[in-house]
């Protein structure tokens, strides 16, 4: 049987809708006993919606999704960025069971530099603590430290980085490397420890975490100069040392949460989400205990993540 769009029932904030809006914001799939199928975001949930039922007109694993459904509900967001931060950190809290792609990591490791005597930044393995301030830039989010040995050879492999001069290899003089060809010469005195560290940091900065840039907590205001019916004007997202603590509808809600002295824990995806939206400056950044606005170092920086 086709899965059937009419057979659904509509809530938004807990009031039935007779059809589906087309505001920004995230939805959520329920079926039978009201068990959470699936969360998702859109600029525009009906057409977002109707597209997930065209989709389940054809045989396969989204038809067995969309044949389930009996409930959608709907929240509205100011604009796309409030959507990508709610629905990503509504799928790490509330694990629904065909989103498994982005569920919460509870353990990580990272790469940490520090220069040697001879000036050669040296990369160290470093817990990945997802509660810890950002006060440092670190390199990549690993499972185990394994993984840290082989990433790291593989970037001395093909960048000719010396595994000596990176601490990874004991000895003096020219390592083996050096010897077959693989090393571009750094511990044979062949380039200088500026020009070995350039390379190193072009190898790792793919995955570079950027120290938090800002003073303290941002309020981030998203405005929609044109909201429709029941959706909010602005919102206040608020982030710190990269953690997001939720979404308001006015700064003073934001600042008391603030002040309840909520758990702040890093995610990977919440992270990159909001790179990328303070590097095409989509958001007016404001202290959130001030209210006064905070200066963007990171506009028209990098590339998007």
């Amino acid at each position: 049987m086709l899965p059937e769009l009419e057979n659904v029932r509509f809530t938004a904030a807990g009031e039935t809708l007779d059809v589906l809006p087309s505001y920004s914001g995230v939805y959520r799939f329920f079926g039978a006993d009201e068990a959470l199928l699936y969360i998702g975001k859109s600029i525009d949930i009906k057409s977002r919606i109707n597209a997930h039922y065209q989709e389940g007109r054809k045989v396969g694993r989204h038809q067995r999704i969309m044949g389930q459904v009996t409930h959608i509900d709907c929240s509205p967001t100011a604009g796309e960025v409030g959507a990508l931060l709610a629905e990503n950190a509504a799928i790490k809290a509330e694990t629904p069971l065909y989103n498994r792609r982005q569920r919460r990591v509870k353990k990580l490791w990272t790469l940490h530099l520090k220069h040697s005597e001879q000036g050669f930044l040296q990369p160290s393995a470093a817990d990945f603590l997802l509660e810890s301030d950002r006060a440092v830039d670190s390199y990549g989010l690993y499972q185990n430290k394994r993984h840290i040995e082989s990433t790291l050879q593989r970037h001395a492999r093909d960048h000719g980085l010396c595994l000596r001069c990176m601490g990874m290899d004991r000895g003096r003089g020219p390592c083996f490397q050096y010897q077959l060809g693989r090393c571009d010469g750094a511990c044979a005195g062949a380039e200088s420890a500026e020009e070995h560290n350039a390379r190193l940091l072009s190898a790792l900065d793919r995955d570079r975490i950027a120290a938090w840039p800002f003073p303290g907590a941002l309020a981030l205001l998203e405005r929609n100069v044109s909201p429709l019916p029941q959706q909010p004007k602005a919102q206040y997202h608020l982030v710190h040392h990269w953690a997001y603590l939720g979404t308001f509808a006015t700064r003073a809600e934001a600042t008391r949460e603030l002040k309840k002295g909520c758990q702040r824990l890093f995610d990977r995806d919440g992270y990159h989400l909001l790179l990328s939206a303070l590097r095409k400056g989509r958001l007016e950044i404001l202290d959130a205990k001030s209210g006064q606005t905070v200066d963007n170092p990171l506009l028209g920086s990098g590339r998007d993540s």
